[in-house]
């Protein structure tokens, strides 16, 4: 799996992240894992499932894949995800967050800013991405407020996201 996941780290030019999405440690060995092989039996993709304190609720951290993984293989790691959760007679499917896309019509200069921002900027560009994938299986969302005083607290959010979006023994 570290094999798959360095590849997929590589193959998009990403760094592991904190925030928002997992990052690959040795406590996946300790979670569930729904896995892709091909045909002769290497591992292609995977998806793994981290305990949730939701009741009724499954989710998931990492979902990863080869570059030369089959079409269609992320979607089929999502279904086998909703089997696992009926199998465990979950109610609710944790498809976890997209930061920054639920700002339909920004209202402040800031808010605007902050908008051209994820549509724009490489470092939060991708969510856009994201969002479209999880939207396919997504029957509801929940928006997430984030509460901040004047514009200009608005306007650090950026720096604020990736400083958390960092894991712990990254250098700065």
């Amino acid at each position: 799996m570290k094999l798959v996941s360095d590849e997929w780290l590589r193959a998009y030019n990403k760094k592991e992240l904190a925030f928002s999405q997992g990052m690959f440690t040795s406590k996946i060995a300790e979670h569930d894992v729904i896995i892709i092989r091909d045909a002769e039996q290497k591992l292609r993709a995977f998806l793994d499932i981290i305990p949730d304190f939701a009741p009724e609720e499954v989710t998931y951290d990492l979902i990863r894949k080869t570059m030369d993984a089959p079409g269609g293989c992320m979607d089929a790691l999502i279904i086998e995800l909703i089997n696992y959760a009926k199998q465990k007679d979950a109610k609710y499917l944790n498809l976890g967050l997209v930061p920054m896309t639920g700002m339909e019509e920004p209202h402040s200069t800031a808010e605007q800013l902050m908008n051209y921002a994820y549509r724009k900027l490489k470092r939060f560009r991708h969510y856009s991405g994201l969002r479209s994938f999880k939207e396919k299986y997504a029957s509801v969302w929940h928006n997430k407020y984030l509460v901040y005083e004047n514009d200009f607290d608005l306007l650090q959010l950026p720096m604020a996201l990736n400083k958390v979006m960092q894991p712990k023994n990254a250098k700065q």
